[in-house]
């Protein structure tokens, strides 16, 4: 490793009322991901199964995003790597990764801990608070959306 490749990671955590088996569900059935995730999905849900997220923004910008699914461990765990094709041409994260825990959290509630991991320069403080502002807003679409309704 070289001194402008390291190691990155950053995890966000959130309780979130509904089961592992209903986030587990949110996150790997792209009839469902459709609903709270991204405007387009295409996902072909197993390991070595790729998929493709787009993100339609209010300005008429695309965010668009791609991976391969690593690991899928119903209903506790999805692991895909995640490659942002973003608005701007630069691109300081590479290798990125993407795990998903969903753990019972008693009374109908999850915790969802999400783990990003990815390498590249070194990031600034700011690079850590717009990624963790980032996958916040992904939690807050989640919980106002109807896919974890009963």
């Amino acid at each position: 490793m070289t001194d402008d490749v390291v190691p990155h990671t950053l995890t966000v955590r959130r309780v979130v009322a509904g089961t592992p088996e209903r986030l587990y569900a949110a996150w790997t059935e792209p009839d469902q991901m459709r609903r709270w995730y991204a405007t387009v999905v295409d996902a072909d849900v197993r390991v070595g199964g790729a998929y493709r997220i787009e993100l339609h923004e209010d300005d008429g910008s695309v965010n668009g995003f791609t991976g391969e699914y690593l690991r899928l461990e119903p209903p506790a765990l999805v692991e895909f790597t995640f490659r942002h094709h973003g608005l701007t041409p630069e691109d300081r994260i590479s290798g990125e990764t993407v795990t998903v825990e969903f753990r019972a959290a008693g009374a109908g509630r999850t915790e969802v801990v999400l783990t990003n991991r990815w390498t590249g320069p070194p990031c600034e403080p700011s690079d850590y608070t717009s990624l963790a502002q980032g996958w916040e807003q992904w939690f807050d679409m989640l919980e106002k959306s109807d896919v974890l309704a009963v």
